[in-house]
């Protein structure tokens, strides 16, 4: 054998070996990752899967609508966790959603025998009912009703939600708009009088 043609087969078993090692090396990267990659399902359930679940805490994102005394949270209340979503009725209100109707309710209470205010949810929207004014939104009608009253025989006012539009006539002007027109509504008063008039604006872009 030629000493070329040697130094040929060196080179080659070499380059085989080199192979052969870095794709072990490639092998050995993916196992180690099947775990973290197995994991991550579970571990996005951990964080999204607490609905209709009790806990001694109230995480980001979740309301509840039971509390409870529990020796297993020492002297935390005790939560029964809800995701919320539009009717809901919730314990608390919940960052980004209005509510149409409250009442008096044992289960958002933790003494026996008395009650504690609750809360329907909404996702606000156009032409949605809302015992509060919603942002990003104006409104077009406000009315009295006992829906938004946590006393027995008051009512509160309710507003009926519009998405912003030109030539919109809103009781309100939204940030970001300005108004081109005004009249006076009893639409957008609160008296309970047909004589009763406030302020309404006709929408154009700011």
């Amino acid at each position: 054998m030629t000493v070329s043609r040697f130094t040929a087969r060196v080179r080659s078993a070499r380059a085989a070996r080199a192979a052969r090692a870095a794709a072990g090396a490639v092998l050995a990267a993916a196992a180690a990752l099947v775990p973290v990659l197995a994991g991550a399902p579970q571990a996005s359930a951990s964080v999204t899967g607490l609905d209709n679940t009790w806990s001694c805490s109230v995480p980001a994102g979740y309301v509840y609508d039971q509390i409870t005394a529990s020796s297993a949270c020492g002297t935390t209340p005790r939560y029964h966790l809800r995701t919320p979503v539009d009717g809901l009725v919730s314990c608390v209100r919940a960052s980004g959603f209005v509510y149409d109707a409250t009442t008096m309710t044992t289960n958002c209470s933790m003494a026996p025998g008395s009650s504690s205010d609750s809360y329907r949810l909404r996702v606000p929207g156009d032409l949605v009912t809302s015992c509060v004014t919603a942002s990003g939104f104006t409104y077009d009608r406000v009315t009295n009703i006992s829906q938004c009253s946590l006393a027995p025989g008051s009512t509160n006012p309710a507003y009926r939600l519009r998405t912003p539009v030109v030539g919109l006539w809103a009781c309100s002007v939204p940030r970001g708009w300005s108004s081109s027109s005004t009249t006076q509504s009893h639409d957008c008063s609160y008296g309970t009088s047909p004589s009763d008039k406030a302020t309404m604006y006709l929408l154009k872009a700011a």
